[in-house]
């Protein structure tokens, strides 16, 4: 009986100490490489355009949620540039981004953390232009095709390695981008990513 006290002491005593060191907020930055599409349907039929290569910058702020387990709530603000192509017309809006994520850090061995996450985002469309033909317009506003509200759901999965980070990333779009449709066809934001970045 008392070994088994000592033991469970023991574990408290481990777990109480783990949670101690749990990092109450980690800000950090990220940048990488977006491959980006729209997907399109209608009738029942769906297709996908042609992807396009861009780039995202991000400041993101992980706060504890929970004192005994490293899970974390993750947000910040990102500039996202994406798109896609079909029929020879390319669209090339940005947006800046606010994501909601809840993740969790599995340590190994106190030199690599592991970080799956998924939650949802939501982007605000800043600026861009539709080509063409040889021909620009702007993609949002009066004149532009587009609304400039995105909101998605956002799956992957982290490293960080001495500080260091390292990012996969999907987001599904949720939201028809197309302005005033009055048909039953939709068209909607689709994106991998890839991000490097820093722990502070």
């Amino acid at each position: 009986m008392k070994k088994a006290f000592l033991i469970l002491a023991a574990i408290l005593l481990a777990t109480a100490v783990s949670a101690q060191n749990h990092e109450k907020n980690i800000l950090g930055v990220r940048a990488g490489l977006n491959l980006s599409s729209y997907s399109i349907s209608e009738s029942g039929v769906s297709l996908s355009t042609d992807s396009r290569a861009s780039f995202h910058v991000a400041v993101v702020d992980q706060i504890l949620l929970c004192n005994r387990l490293p899970f974390y709530l993750e947000t910040g603000l990102a500039f996202s540039s994406r798109g896609g192509k079909v029929s020879g017309v390319s669209f090339r809006p940005s947006y800046l981004q606010i994501p909601v994520l809840v993740n969790y850090h599995f340590n190994i061995k106190d030199i690599v953390t592991i970080q799956p996450f998924a939650g949802l985002y939501y982007g605000f469309g800043i600026g861009g232009k539709v080509k063409a033909g040889g021909e620009k317009g702007d993609i949002f506003g009066d004149e532009g095709g587009l609304k400039r509200s995105d909101l998605g759901v956002r799956l992957g999965a982290g490293v960080v390695w001495n500080r260091i980070y390292f990012g996969l990333g999907y987001d599904i779009g949720c939201l028809d981008l197309v302005k005033d449709n009055d048909s039953e066809g939709k068209m909607r934001n689709n994106c991998f990513s890839i991000s490097v970045g820093y722990n502070f």
